[in-house]
Order: C-alpha cells, then sequence, then structure tokens
C-alpha cells in the first residue's frame, strides 16, 4: 500500500487543501476525489504524478508508493543511536559504541559536538550519507529491517567515511 494518504494526513492536510496546494505549487493538478483513489489504491498514478506528489511531500517516489524508509527515520535512527550509545553486536567497529563512532568522525571532520545534537544537527552535518549506496538503499528497499540492522549500517557507513578509509575506498574503486 502507497503512503500518500499516511504523509498527508501526518502533514494534517485535507484531500481538498492538498489539491489546492499542488496546483497552487504549479505541480500538478488533481481533484480530491482522484487523490482519494489515490490513496486507497483504486486507481494508480502514472510516474509524472508519483513524482510531482514526492516532490510535495519532499520524499522520494519509492517511498511514497510504500518502499523503504524516510530519510526523516533515517535520521532518528542516527539520533536514537547516539543517545542510546547503541552497541554494534559484532563489536567490531570502534569498540562496538555508536556514539564512539560519530565523535570520532565528528573529530576528524572538525565539526564542533553541539549540547543538544537533533534531527538538524543530523541533517546538517550526516547528510553525506544519502550519497552511500547503503542508505540509498534503505530510501527503496522492499525488504524489512530491525532498527538494529538499520543502526549497524548506519555505523559501518559513518566509519566508511573517515577520511583514511576513503581515501583507501576511492583509491580501488579507481583502480
Amino acid at each position: 500500500m502507497n503512503r500518500i494518504r499516511e504523509i498527508r494526513e501526518n502533514k494534517k492536510l485535507s484531500l481538498k487543501k492538498t489539491t489546492e496546494l499542488l496546483k497552487s505549487n504549479d505541480l500538478l493538478t488533481l481533484t480530491p476525489d482522484a487523490l482519494a483513489k489515490y490513496e486507497r489504491g483504486d486507481r494508480q498514478p502514472n510516474e509524472a504524478t508519483w513524482q510531482a506528489l514526492a516532490n510535495f511531500f519532499n520524499v522520494s517516489v519509492d517511498y511514497l508508493k510504500g518502499y523503504g524508509y524516510s530519510k526523516d527515520y533515517i535520521y532518528k535512527q542516527l539520533d536514537d543511536a547516539y543517545k542510546e550509545k547503541w552497541k554494534d553486536p559484532t563489536g567490531q567497529i570502534m569498540g562496538g559504541s555508536f556514539d564512539k563512532t560519530v565523535d570520532a568522525y565528528l573529530k576528524q571532520a572538525k565539526i564542533k559536538k553541539p549540547s543538544n545534537m537533533n534531527k538538524e544537527f543530523w541533517r546538517d552535518n550526516f547528510n553525506f550519507l544519502f550519497d552511500t549506496p547503503n542508505i540509498k538503499r534503505l530510501l527503496t528497499t522492499k525488504d524489512k529491517y530491525s532498527d538494529n540492522d538499520i543502526k549497524l549500517v548506519l555505523e559501518y557507513t559513518i566509519f566508511l567515511n573517515f577520511t583514511g578509509m576513503k581515501q583507501i575506498i576511492d583509491y580501488y574503486n579507481n583502480k
């Protein structure tokens, strides 16, 4: 099932208001009835309509179609893992502690750690994660992962973006 209704309701928008905003932003001309049919799955939007809706809701088309995890969900996993001092069950990364991995990355990247780490902090400093293959997969996957699996992928991805590791990976990728 797609996520159109879920996202629209989370934004506290009625069907009518959503269609008005879509039209006023020159994204899409749609009736409330047509949007309701898309939400229920009675009709399927064409690709241009999917893209317009995804742009309007600021999500990927795949996420809107019901696949993958949202960027907000991934940022929440980052925040949760850091604040709960989540431990890597393999114990192979930085002694297995997510907060140590993040702190080491911040130090290496010369990013000052604020006293209050919130969603904006993660967006401002860890947006690079969404350019990596592992995190791109989380955004589009049809598979379901546990929160622990997502946190492990995030920790490995952060670790692999340390300057030295990144240079080694880039070297071998360019051979």
